[in-house]
């Protein structure tokens, strides 16, 4: 083998493995920088608006309104599912990382072509995997 070929592979093989434990570095960043083995208290999650079985005109604007805590939130997700289908209508993932309070403030403009019962759900994860959530069910007409 030419040494220009053996320097090439040590080259690439070195730059390869700098990049492999960047991302392992990232990722543990990501998921685990806040660890607390003894936190198995999940996030507090409450949805004030919509209230329960609140009904909407297609075209309306759903205002999701409410309150996320934790010690250290991780991840969070807000949707509106249909319930017959649980097809998504709507759904965001506002950045929380690391925050301890979220307040929700997320607006849809309604678009249905049939009477749907549907699902405001607010899932909240924390740094050790524990998960809090809160449901609203609401009523969509055409």
């Amino acid at each position: 083998m030419s040494k220009i070929f053996l320097l090439k592979t040590t080259c690439i093989l070195f730059l390869a493995a700098i990049q492999l434990s960047s991302c392992k570095k990232e990722e543990a960043h990501d998921h685990h920088h806040n660890d607390d083995a003894s936190d198995k208290v999940k996030p507090t999650v409450v949805v004030s608006t919509p209230s329960s079985l609140q009904m909407y005109n297609n075209g309306d604007t759903i205002k999701i309104r409410g309150l996320v805590s934790d010690a250290s939130l991780h991840k969070l997700l807000i949707k509106i599912v249909k319930d017959s289908d649980n097809s998504v209508l709507y759904s965001e993932t506002p950045t929380v990382h690391d925050l301890t309070t979220y307040t929700l403030s997320s607006n849809w403009k309604s678009a249905v072509t049939d009477h749907t019962n549907a699902s405001v759900i607010v899932v909240a994860e924390d740094h050790n995997s524990n998960v809090g959530s809160d449901t609203v069910k609401i009523h969509i007409m055409p």
